[in-house]
């Protein structure tokens, strides 16, 4: 994901309106009340090749297990970043989150072509703190929706470095994308290869992936996303069809069992099994 493949063009006013607006708005909004146990963070400052501050957020879990670096949606808010972080800490899990560029405390504006940029210098700032905190958990990539495609460009330049890919909410062809959010591309004089050629990349990842889809996303059908996973070079790659009402309330709706899922694709990429149930004696 750089910018010879147009990845510059995508950066018109009316597309980072449209995908960064929610974000800017609501980021680093105070929740009136804080429940009991929710998950706190340290902060962490990566600096971008243009000298931009990225703002980073550690929630951490146990040095052993997993380290997820995240990166949300256009959709995502405080509260759904808070909620992720306090379910993958009851599994020990780490998240360390990235705040695109002009959202919340991240300096500059927000921008699409900075993306693969941002990305690498939070991959680098949180290598040195996995070095200074000792830390050996795998590290594990996710995104969701817009963040889907800025973690398979990430995994891809990182291959050898990661356990596996986490995809919810994903999207094969930027054009059916945008055009879900009223953007045509034609219109705007767009054209030229893909702007984050999923397909192409997904097929250079060589871990295994796991995608969560809602039966009922209406910007990306489960057949354009079998498109993606067929790209897929492992064979213990997975499509969880998720029952929910739409793409962006997979995590909601799915509860404990969100989280459930996502801790047994990761325990088996770490050669854990399942404990056998013990066969439970008959009763005469």
């Amino acid at each position: 994901m750089a910018k010879s493949n147009h990845l510059s063009q995508p950066d018109r006013p009316e597309i980072i309106d449209s995908l960064f607006k929610n974000i800017k708005d609501s980021y680093g909004t105070a929740k009136e009340s804080r429940p009991t146990g929710e998950a706190t963070a340290e902060a962490l400052t990566a600096k971008s090749l243009d000298g931009v501050k990225i703002h980073c957020r550690v929630f951490s879990g146990i040095p052993e297990e997993p380290h997820i670096l995240f990166f949300p949606a256009e959709y995502d808010c405080e509260a759904d970043i808070i909620n992720l972080a306090t379910g993958f800490g009851h599994f020990g899990i780490t998240l360390i989150t990235m705040d695109y560029r002009g959202c919340w405390k991240s300096g500059g504006e927000p921008s699409i072509s900075a993306l693969p940029q941002d990305a690498e210098a939070f991959y680098q700032a949180v290598k040195g703190w996995y070095d200074i905190e000792q830390r050996t958990g795998p590290v594990v990539f996710m995104g969701r929706s817009l963040g889907s495609a800025v973690a398979l460009d990430l995994a891809c330049r990182h291959d050898d470095d990661s356990l596996a890919l986490i995809m919810e909410s994903a999207f094969d062809l930027t054009e059916g994308f945008l055009s879900s959010k009223g953007i045509r591309i034609n219109e705007l004089g767009l054209s030229g290869e893909d702007p984050f050629s999923n397909r192409s990349k997904m097929s250079n990842y060589s871990k295994a992936v796991l995608f969560l889809h809602s039966h009922r996303d209406e910007v990306i059908s489960l057949n354009q996303i079998e498109w993606l996973v067929a790209e897929s070079r492992s064979k213990a790659t997975q499509l969880q069809i998720v029952p929910s009402e739409c793409r962006e309330d997979i995590a909601e709706k799915s509860g404990d069992l969100y989280f459930a899922v996502i801790k047994d694709f990761l325990n088996r990429r770490m050669g854990r099994r399942p404990r056998k149930r013990r066969k439970s004696k008959k009763r005469l």
